[in-house]
This record gives structure tokens, C-alpha cells and sequence, in this order.
């Protein structure tokens, strides 16, 4: 009998629709082979159109054509306006080709620096070392520094011997024993200081002239015991009566408001600052 044939429906009933629907497409498709095209005539009338090689185009889309077409129209607009715009800086411009080459003259910066390395010159003559004019200065005022210096330390009560040495060094001894300033204390140092201060003053109106005002502020205030106190006020009080100068004491300590004659009061509070005094000051 051979092999069993494989079927393409499962029932009879498929194959039998299937070949009526078979039937009815050649049919249809036979009326379809028999019926005239309604166009043919028109087409006929028609003059055929040879089109040409499609062209090449820069853009992808429309869009993008309208979009730079608005871009180049924007760019002409600006640039016609530019064109009318005046140029703001023409007027600088032909002002600096007229005048703002200049030629220069270096006569004046010539003569500026010779003066300048003529007064480094005699800055250095009063102020190097080495300079022979500083040392003929020094020795020439050196001997009235030291014995100034030595009466006021005599006076303002401080046992050491400072002496000054020609090329300004300080030499610092007590009892035979060689001190540095930074070994002396408060005390001591506030002492040496005032009478620094008064000896150097003495040289200065003694090479110029006499100066009749003098200023202490506060140098008596901190450091120095009732004993260098009273010695540097008598100091003061000498200088007022025998050189006829103007003292001004800036200090502190209430207990010297009854040592002078004049007292001026000031007083700051909350950021003001207030004077009193009880006679009038000039």
C-alpha cells in the first residue's frame, strides 16, 4: 500500500470549503482578465514626461532649508545695519596717530638719576659703617652722648655704666660684669630707656637748636618703682625750670596729678572722649 500520504486539512469538510474558494477566485480572476481599463483612453492622451537626474540636495529635510534660509536673512539684516553704524572710536584713533607718539627726552630722567645716586652717595656717607664721615660725626658728638647719658642714669637712679662706642654699639657693665639689655629687667630697661631719651634729645639741640616742648607718654607708668618714679620726675622738673621747656606727662598714676601744677583730665567712655581740667590750659 505504501506510505501513508500526509493530508494538508484535517477534516473533509476544509478541503471541500477550500475548494470552492478556490473555485470563486478563478472566476473572479477570469472576470478581471475580461474588463477594459476605464484610464486607458486618458492615458493614451497623455504626452509622456522624460524626467531628469534627481538633483542632489543639501538638505536632509524642509525644515532644516527654512531654518538656515531665516539664519542668512538675520545675518544680511545685521550686517546691513553694521554697514550704517559709525565707527565710536575713530575720533580716539585719529587722536592717538596725531598725538600720542611722542618723542621722548631723557634729559630730565638723566638728570634725576645722577641727583638720586648723588644723595645714596651721601646717604651711605652718613650711614654705612665704614664711612669716615659717620665715624668724624660720631666722635665729634660721642664724648657729650656718653656724659649726658651717664648724668641722666645718675639721676634716674641706675647703677650701670652704658657707654656708646664709636661705631654705636652699646657697651652695658655693672660692677666690672658685662650685661646685655636683655638681662636687665623691667625696671632697669625703663630707666636706660628715659635716659636714652633725654641724652640723644640733649645731642640733637645741641648740633640745631633748643626745642622748648617735650612729650612723655606713659614711659613712667609701667616698670619702675616709687624711687625711679620721683627720680625721673624731678628730672623733669629740672628740665622745666632751668631749660624753660613745656612738658607734657602722659601717664596713669593718679598720685602724680598733685605733683604738677596743671592737670588735664581725659576721660573715654562708650567711644567719646571727654576733657576736664581745673585751671585753663593753653
Amino acid at each position: 500500500m505504501g506510505t501513508k500520504p500526509t493530508p494538508s486539512y484535517k477534516t473533509e469538510a476544509e478541503a471541500i470549503r477550500h475548494g470552492g474558494d478556490v473555485s470563486n477566485l478563478k472566476k473572479v480572476w477570469e472576470d478581471k482578465k475580461q474588463e477594459t481599463n476605464p484610464f486607458s483612453e486618458q492615458l493614451n492622451e497623455l504626452t509622456p514626461i522624460v524626467l531628469s537626474i534627481q538633483p542632489i540636495t543639501h538638505y536632509d529635510t524642509e525644515a532644516e532649508a527654512i531654518k538656515h534660509s531665516s539664519e542668512v536673512a538675520n545675518i544680511l539684516n545685521q550686517i546691513d545695519n553694521k554697514s550704517q553704524e559709525t565707527d565710536p572710536y575713530s575720533e580716539q584713533v585719529v587722536e592717538m596717530e596725531t598725538q600720542a607718539l611722542q618723542s621722548i627726552d631723557f634729559d630730565a630722567i638723566n638728570r634725576l638719576t645722577r641727583t638720586m645716586e648723588h644723595q645714596k652717595f651721601l646717604l651711605d656717607l652718613l650711614t654705612s659703617k665704614d664711612s669716615f664721615v659717620r665715624k668724624k660725626i660720631i666722635d665729634q658728638n660721642l664724648s657729650y652722648l656718653n656724659a649726658r647719658l651717664t648724668h641722666y642714669l645718675d639721676k634716674i637712679g641706675l647703677p650701670h655704666q652704658v657707654i656708646f662706642k664709636n661705631d654705636l654699639q652699646v657697651e652695658i657693665t655693672e660692677l666690672g660684669r658685662e650685661l646685655d639689655f636683655d638681662n636687665l629687667s623691667r625696671g632697669e630697661r625703663n630707666r636706660l630707656i628715659l635716659g636714652l631719651s633725654f641724652a640723644f634729645r640733649d645731642v640733637w639741640e645741641s648740633l640745631y637748636s633748643p626745642i622748648n616742648t617735650l612729650f612723655i607718654d606713659e614711659l613712667i607708668d609701667s616698670g619702675l618703682d616709687t624711687m625711679g618714679v620721683e627720680n625721673s620726675l624731678a628730672i623733669l622738673k629740672d628740665m622745666s625750670r632751668r631749660r624753660q621747656k613745656s612738658i607734657w606727662l602722659v601717664s596713669h598714676r593718679e598720685e602724680l596729678a598733685g605733683r604738677v601744677p596743671n592737670v588735664l583730665k581725659v576721660v573715654k567712655e562708650n567711644g567719646f572722649t571727654s576733657y576736664n581740667t581745673a585751671v585753663d590750659v593753653e
